[in-house]
């Protein structure tokens, strides 16, 4: 998708506040579950809920469709997220230097980590209401697997958690650096 593109600073890859932000996204869920959209009152702000107790049928998933690539070559991945103290994961699928597909779930649910040849399985603690959470996929692979970095192909995001955001960038960017639409409080900021 983003391959043939030039990529330097930031790509906004989900935006809960834009005008259509699950454009580039397919959607799953779990009989009697759901994914909605809701205001948030603590940051005036719409944002996307995935509620569920089936974590492995409850998702959003970039690219759409299957057989496509994000081909995102940024490494770090920013997501606002919010928790809802209820089971959460995420999964990054990367290709690495040397040409193998790799995956990075991170889940509260995890104690320790697991390293397996195509998934590494990490835990993550988050605070209560809002987090930033910012990986660094280089790093992540050099560490884990001796490789580098060369493209993200998929990120796939897992019940039960409300999104605001998920970026790519070059480098870590503080919040205050963000143009003010991606900001969690944006219209509290001056």
């Amino acid at each position: 998708m983003f391959r043939h593109i030039h990529q330097g600073g930031i790509i906004t890859l989900f935006n809960s506040a834009s005008m259509n932000p699950l454009q580039l996204w397919s959607t799953s869920t779990a009989a009697g579950e759901h994914i909605i959209f809701k205001q948030d009152e603590e940051v005036d702000s719409i944002i996307l809920c995935i509620q569920s107790a089936d974590l492995a049928h409850s998702f959003i998933s970039c690219p759409k469709h299957k057989t496509e690539t994000l081909g995102i070559t940024l490494p770090f991945i920013t997501m606002l997220i919010k928790n809802m103290d209820h089971l959460f994961s995420f999964e990054a699928e990367i290709l690495d230097t040397h040409g193998k597909v790799r995956r990075f779930r991170s889940s509260n649910y995890e104690s320790e980590a697991r390293v397996k040849h195509k998934i590494s399985c990490l835990p993550l603690r988050l605070d209560y209401g809002w987090n930033y959470l910012t990986l660094d996929l280089q790093d992540m692979a050099t560490r884990i697997y001796g490789t580098g970095f060369k493209e993200v192909r998929r990120i796939t995001v897992h019940a039960s958690i409300c999104v605001r955001l998920i970026l790519f960038a070059d480098r870590i960017v503080p919040e205050d650096e963000l143009p003010k639409e991606l900001r969690l409080y944006s219209k509290h900021t001056d």
